[in-house]
């Protein structure tokens, strides 16, 4: 049952990925609500993969790097879509994209270079920076209009998920981990070594040689003679 469930989980996975041709169809055909809706579709398929393997005890490495490819195709995806059928969003904030995916590149280029892998540290930011610029997609490409406060807020919350990425890359030299947050995750490696660091003082003072010298203590004992004291039947001149 539970192997059964991971392959649940593995297949919700995959029709994300497969749904992604049947959106860029409607896309390239200019129907934008139906590709705001597909992308609803998706971030359904995104919850419940996840929550399938959460629920059964069955997240692996292999699904959790399918999940990423999964989420990474459906971010580029989602870019070009809004792009196609929302090209003014690029004009008017040419800028603030490019630096995003800059930095997004810088990201995943580390990951790939040093470490071997995409980067994928499941950040607190990260999730944060992913619903907003869902959100921020769904209602440009169903509304047909974009709201400008919220894409900056998106890509600048996107932005900052890089730029911790990256820094957990630098700092703790991995890829793929969950971390949460880059300072959580000092904070508690500093703690660990401050405990490993004392016990490891506290073993070397308990195996360390003592004195054990009978009489080390001073107790100087006065030699009192028995017959110093004269008694009562002692005879007195």
């Amino acid at each position: 049952m539970r192997k059964g469930a991971f392959r649940m989980a593995d297949a919700i996975t995959w029709l994300r990925i497969v749904l992604l041709p049947l959106i860029w169809v409607y896309a390239l055909m200019g129907d934008g609500r139906i590709v705001g809706a597909g992308l609803i579709a998706v971030g359904v398929t995104d919850f419940f993969d996840g929550f399938v393997a959460r629920r059964f005890g069955q997240v692996s490495p292999a699904g959790a790097r399918l999940d990423l490819i999964a989420d990474t195709l459906v971010l580029l995806s989602a870019a070009a879509w809004i792009v196609a059928l929302d090209p003014e969003v690029v004009g008017d904030n040419a800028a603030l994209i490019a630096c995003a995916f800059l930095v997004y590149l810088i990201a995943v280029g580390i990951g790939i270079v040093n470490l071997r892998r995409l980067p994928n540290l499941r950040l607190f930011s990260s999730r944060v920076a992913g619903g907003l610029l869902y959100a921020f997609a769904v209602i440009t490409l169903i509304g047909g209009r974009y709201d400008r406060l919220l894409l900056v807020v998106a890509v600048g919350a996107f932005i900052v998920s890089c730029v911790e990425t990256v820094a957990g890359e630098l700092l703790f030299s991995v890829a793929d981990a969950n971390i949460g947050s880059v300072l959580l995750e000092w904070k508690r490696r500093a703690d660990i070594s401050t405990v490993q660091a004392n016990g490891s003082a506290s073993k070397q003072r308990s195996q360390a040689p003592t004195a054990n010298v009978v009489g080390s203590k001073a107790s100087p004992i006065s030699s009192i003679p028995t017959d110093a004291a004269p008694t009562r039947n002692e005879s007195r001149p």
